[in-house]
């Protein structure tokens, strides 16, 4: 079962990477043909919706991948100092602290998406909930990668810290 698990989380890893691409891509290609439309006295208005809704994915799943990766930003220059088992009590504390920040963040991000519903876009047909999920679908992905980085500190400290920083995935 823990295998099948591993091999699905893995797969929904490579899924949210390439779709991260993905976004970035085509943001940068949206933002430059609407740039050139309007040069030309043709806008295309839709295109910056688009780009907002997915600069919104692209930029909470990122930090996600980030998380997994553990290439956040980490100010250590203070705590590397401090001896291996404070480290760890420090780092299993803030890791507790981001998964509780995190189910804030979706037990308020669930109100305002469903909140956003009738909202729209103001150039496409489609409702702002979109964007707006991004936030909790996100936030829940962030407790999973968290959550795997507060097994491994818990269990394996050493491997966690910046210059053994391994993917959780």
């Amino acid at each position: 079962m823990l295998g099948v698990l591993k091999k699905t989380y893995r797969c929904v890893c490579t899924i949210e990477e390439r779709f991260i691409s993905f976004t970035l891509c085509a943001i940068t290609v949206l933002i430059f043909v609407s740039a050139i439309g309007r040069f030309v006295g043709r806008p295309i208005n839709w295109a910056v919706d688009i780009s907002l809704l997915l600069f919104a994915w692209g930029a909470f799943l990122g930090a996600d991948v980030g998380i997994r990766k553990n290439r956040v930003i980490n100010v250590d220059f203070l705590t590397s100092r401090l001896p291996l088992k404070t480290q760890k009590t420090i780092a299993v504390a803030w890791s507790v602290i981001i998964i509780l920040f995190l189910a804030v963040l979706i037990a308020y991000g669930i109100p305002l998406c469903i909140s956003n519903f009738k909202r729209q876009f103001q150039n496409i047909t489609l409702s702002y909930s979109f964007v707006t999920a991004s936030l909790p679908v996100s936030a829940f992905l962030m407790i999973i990668s968290t959550g795997i980085r507060l097994h491994l500190q818990i269990t394996d400290f050493p491997s966690t810290l910046r210059g053994g920083g391994r993917d959780v995935a």
